[in-house]
């Protein structure tokens, strides 16, 4: 377990996140959202151990990783953007931190199978698409098998095929028993999770403004989801009894079965390329 514990940092004589608290338990997911500019990235820099606080702790299993930094190798970091060094091939990239965290080169082999960059492991990274620069940076924070994994904004900036494919990493990782933080500016990308031991917290102004179960958020209102197929995800929604409305664009759905509903459309291999909520009740908070 993650807990931070009251919390404070900033720049030049300011705080930019003040009293900062939550805590995470291997299998949860804790979803960080706010406008750019919040705080955000503070927090998972303090989290991560890469930035001291001016105030409070991070304990992992109740150890401070200020006071004992041998616990921080607990940790897999991703910051904002895919911060891989261009000029390195794939493979030197990872084997730079496999160096760092004592893992030898079939860790790496095995790293990149698993993010299917096998193939790529002699391409310079900076010649990568960004979507494979952000898998690439993700292997490099999952190389040493972290329990907690701290993810900015993973999903910016990304094409639909990325998003999906990291997307099924976190869900995977979340089943190993991992805890997981990210944070996100794209409130749509969070309906992505529902029906996951999951919490979300708005971040505002330095502060956390509310925080809780992202059913009890977000279940008011309608989604829009968008699919490849949208005659034929109806009618394999309609044979399994689910109740939604079909429109050009996609299905009208109600948020209490929007999972239900993705798990159903990918076994029949119907790809789900969008998730709009229809007045998104988490834009109130980042109003008031």
């Amino acid at each position: 377990m993650i807990e931070v514990r009251s919390v404070s940092a900033g720049y030049v004589g300011s705080d930019v996140v003040k009293d900062i608290s939550f805590s995470v338990d291997g299998g949860e997911l804790y979803i960080l959202i706010g406008p750019n500019g919040a705080g955000k990235t503070t927090v998972f820099r303090i989290a991560a151990g890469i930035l001291p606080p001016t105030g409070g702790d991070v304990l992992i299993d109740g150890i401070s990783i200020w006071e004992r930094v041998e616990v921080r190798a607990k940790i897999g970091y991703l910051p904002e953007g895919e911060r891989v060094y261009p000029d390195l091939t794939v493979f030197k990239n990872l084997q730079l931190f496999a160096r760092i965290y004592r893992r030898d080169e079939r860790r790496i082999v095995e790293i990149l199978r698993e993010f299917e960059l096998y193939e790529y492991r002699d391409k310079m990274a900076g010649t990568l698409s960004r979507g494979l620069r952000k898998r690439l940076a993700l292997a490099r924070a999952m190389l040493h098998d972290p329990e907690i994994l701290i993810l900015d904004e993973p999903f910016s900036n990304l094409d639909v095929n990325s998003v999906m494919a990291i997307r099924e990493k976190i869900v995977r990782m979340l089943e190993q028993g991992k805890a997981i933080l990210f944070s996100t500016h794209i409130l749509d990308e969070l309906y992505s999770f529902e029906g996951l031991k999951c919490r979300v917290a708005v971040l505002k102004d330095g502060r956390i403004s509310i925080e809780d179960n992202m059913h009890v958020l977000m279940d008011v209102g309608e989604v829009l989801l968008k699919v490849s197929d949208p005659v034929r995800a109806a009618k394999i929604l309609e044979d399994r009894g689910l109740n939604f409305s079909l429109k050009s664009e996609g299905l009208i759905i109600s948020p209490k079965t929007i999972s239900e509903a993705i798990k159903i459309l990918v076994n029949y291999d119907v790809a789900v390329v969008g998730i709009n909520y229809i007045g998104n009740p988490l834009e109130k908070y980042f109003k008031n």
